[in-house]
């Protein structure tokens, strides 16, 4: 499959970026290079385009109940004006995708599944909502999605906007449709994949080319540079964010991949209920962790193998160099008994590694939390 353009793809080589294939859309890899823009991010604001990334429109009477009874969060709970994060799971508990899911208003929300799982998700929500008579379409090219993350990104959305993005006024998965740089209709949302303040743009693709050089333009006396995909797998695994198609898939379950927190009790039964709540009970016998590697340490393929003392404990799903602790990082899921917070494992190929079950970078998410 050729891969499609980007409506941003002639401002990216504009500037110079090199272009790599992602989720079968032609996109900005780096504009400088990958540390430089994981630096940019963690110190000031980066902006990215996450194109493919669509929102499934859910609406009726009966879109709360069917998501409730879809969903592993309680949907219930999820106000208008707010989003949540979870689990769409099959029968054996397994992520069909994980997801934000916005509640723009009382019977209506936006889900938004990973780039290449649009189709499917969009597929089986609508063959699963017949009988709540709920309306699933998705808003695919309508938007295109670009996000705004670092600690300075909260001042140069403020930039360009009279909307109050404060953290009162737009708190954390928090959602509103603003004027943005002179731009009508800008749902803006404060979320995103890097563990520091942030806030995803969703932008009218008519008018994405001057909304992206406008938005630039505002935030560069603040740092502000604009950032590719290549960057975005450092920070997200810094952060321990396990991705779909990686960390996470349709054979590994939310308490496997430590997502055990999205799996709130509620009476409404969902797909892979009895599974996953059984496994919060009694345990499980691998779990996902980060590894942490020696400095200097060449990066694990995937699927390489993880051992204790010679004898097989798991692999590795993905890795990438965390440019702001100073060290290779690297994903897998390893037998329980090895998930130990400073439990010493080895590669294949011999090189030591150490098991950490929190983030090594802000742990405690105070900085996306600001």
């Amino acid at each position: 499959m050729t891969a499609k353009r980007t409506p941003l793809y002639h401002a990216f080589k504009a500037r110079n970026a090199e272009m790599a294939e992602k989720a079968h859309f032609l996109t900005a890899n780096v504009f400088t290079d990958a540390k430089s823009e994981h630096e940019s991010v963690r110190n000031a604001a980066g902006l990215f385009e996450i194109f493919g990334q669509f929102l499934l429109e859910v609406a009726g009477t009966q879109a709360e109940s069917f998501l409730n009874e879809t969903f592993v969060a309680d949907m219930t709970k999820v106000a208008p004006g707010r989003g949540v994060y979870c689990g769409i799971l099959n029968e054996s508990g397994g992520f069909i995708d994980d997801v934000i899911t916005y509640r723009p208003a009382q019977d209506l929300f936006w889900v938004v599944p990973a780039p290449h799982r649009v189709d499917k998700v969009e597929a089986y929500l609508k063959e699963r909502g017949k009988p709540y008579g709920v309306h699933v379409v998705s808003l695919g090219y309508r938007y295109v999605s670009l996000s705004l993350q670092g600690p300075q990104s909260r001042a140069c959305l403020q930039r360009v906007t009279d909307e109050d993005v404060s953290a009162e006024a737009l708190p954390a998965f928090g959602i509103v449709t603003a004027t943005v740089a002179g731009v009508d209709g800008i749902i803006v949302t404060r979320t995103g994949f890097t563990g520091e303040l942030g806030y995803e743009l969703w932008v009218p693709t008519e008018h994405v080319e001057s909304f992206y050089d406008a938005i630039l333009e505002a935030g560069k006396p603040l740092g502000l540079v604009p950032c590719g995909a290549g960057s975005m797998g450092s920070l997200r695994i810094e952060k321990r964010y396990p991705i779909w198609g990686r960390d996470i898939g349709e054979d590994t379950t939310p308490v496997e991949a430590g997502l055990a927190w999205t799996i709130k009790s509620k009476e409404a039964n969902y797909p892979g209920k009895a599974v996953v709540e059984r496994q919060k009970k009694d345990g499980v016998e691998r779990q996902l962790v980060l590894l942490e590697l020696p400095a200097g340490a060449a990066l694990p393929a995937i699927g390489a193998a993880v051992t204790l003392g010679g004898e097989a404990a798991g692999k590795v799903t993905s890795a990438a160099f965390g440019h702001t602790v100073g060290y290779g990082l690297a994903l897998a899921y390893v037998q329980t008994p090895c998930a130990q917070d400073g439990q010493l494992l080895t590669l294949e190929g011999g090189t030591p590694v150490t098991v950490r079950k929190a983030a090594v970078y802000d742990p405690k998410s105070t900085r996306s939390r600001s």
